[in-house]
């Protein structure tokens, strides 16, 4: 049998996301005893004591299923951002609210917007639900270009989604260059602010999209547990959105769709901001060493607002094999960023391993 004749026609044509080599994957390819994992913008420290301390409390109620719309993590979260319980909805990671959004508010014959390149899942999970994502290239410094992106805002248009700070490259856009675009955008297109990494932000001109969202009723604004919390295993996102949004997004989506152990340790890590200020602190010094050491080896970089970075070496590909060879995983982003390979920020001994081994690979090549 044939079973692409029995599959829905728009998922032919899709490309799965492939992700990363495990530790234990390069481990046992090369024969290796010490992996260091620098590839997917991970917390190199984990997550707080508190939440740890939650996942071990909780185990013994883990045959029970999870609460449905996770009450208790709602409460505390709009707590801490100041917002209502009913403008809040919780998935199993960013992927998972992307796909409720799209399912929820896209219809046949209207198109996703974004920008080129950034977070696959925004073209693909367009593609899995039947519709067309429309893609405005980044400048050659990876920075946006707002005005292009207005301009390609038509009837059909029904969500944009911007990733802020941009992942893979980095960047991010100004809460001027923001507000102006909001302007602009008809209230009947909804404009997603995917910021994953805002916890490790540094620039002061970053939106504070919390205080824009009262401003402008269609924005829809996505964060995570995953990077500078430290939960990525669990998963555990969420979006914030007027609560007539939330409300149609709660139809689609699933009863059961964060587990138990992810919203307790959630809760945990809200409370711990000593923890994340760690993080914060670590995160930095681990990125201006990694910039001077750039520097040192005269190689081009993109300055980042996030946990990871650009940088140009030649042969993405090649480097990041020999990377692979001698016990280091980084991320090579495939031909539209051949040039370059993406770099997670880890602990300070992690980033010097990483320098070390990649200053000898860059001068065998050279």
């Amino acid at each position: 049998m044939d079973y692409k004749k029995l599959a829905r026609e728009n998922i032919l044509s899709i490309e799965p996301y492939v992700p990363g080599k495990s530790i234990d994957e390069i481990k046992e390819l090369y024969h290796l005893t010490e992996v260091i994992k620098m590839a997917s913008n991970e917390n190199p420290i984990g997550p707080s004591q508190k939440a740890r301390e939650a996942i071990v409390d909780y185990l013994s109620k883990i045959h029970l299923y999870p609460i449905s719309d996770a009450p208790y993590l709602r409460r505390v979260l709009s707590e801490k951002l100041g917002i209502n319980t009913d403008e809040i909805i919780f998935g199993n990671g960013s992927d998972d609210l992307i796909e409720i959004l799209l399912l929820t508010f896209l219809k046949n014959g209207e198109h996703t917007l974004t920008i080129s390149p950034t977070f696959s899942e925004y073209f693909l999970m367009t593609k899995v639900v039947g519709g067309e994502c429309r893609f405005v290239p980044l400048e050659k410094d990876f920075t946006y270009n707002f005005d292009r992106l207005s301009t390609s805002v038509n009837e059909h248009t029904k969500i944009i989604f911007l990733s802020n700070p941009n992942n893979p490259t980095g960047t991010y856009f100004n809460s001027s260059d923001f507000i102006r675009f909001m302007e602009n955008v008809p209230s009947d297109k909804i404009v997603v602010l995917d910021e994953a990494y805002a916890e490790y932000v540094e620039a002061e001109d970053f939106p504070k999209s919390f205080h824009l969202r009262k401003r402008f009723n269609n924005l829809v604004i996505m964060r995570t547990f995953s990077k500078a919390y430290g939960l990525a295993g669990l998963r555990v996102g969420y979006a914030v959105a007027e609560k007539d949004i939330i409300s149609l997004m709660n139809k689609v989506r699933q009863p059961f769709n964060v587990n138990s152990l992810a919203q307790v340790a959630a809760c945990a890590a809200i409370g711990d901001e000593s923890h994340l200020e760690k993080v914060f602190k670590m995160n930095l010094e681990g990125k201006y060493y990694l910039y001077r050491a750039f520097d040192r080896m005269k190689l081009d970089y993109i300055k980042s607002q996030a946990n990871f970075m650009l940088v140009n070496v030649g042969d993405g590909l090649k480097v990041s094999e020999e990377l692979l060879r001698n016990g280091i995983i980084v991320r090579y982003m495939g031909q539209q960023l051949r040039e370059y390979i993406r770099v997670t920020v880890g602990t300070m001994e992690e980033n010097e391993v990483f320098i070390k081994k990649l200053e000898k690979i860059i001068g065998e090549i050279v």
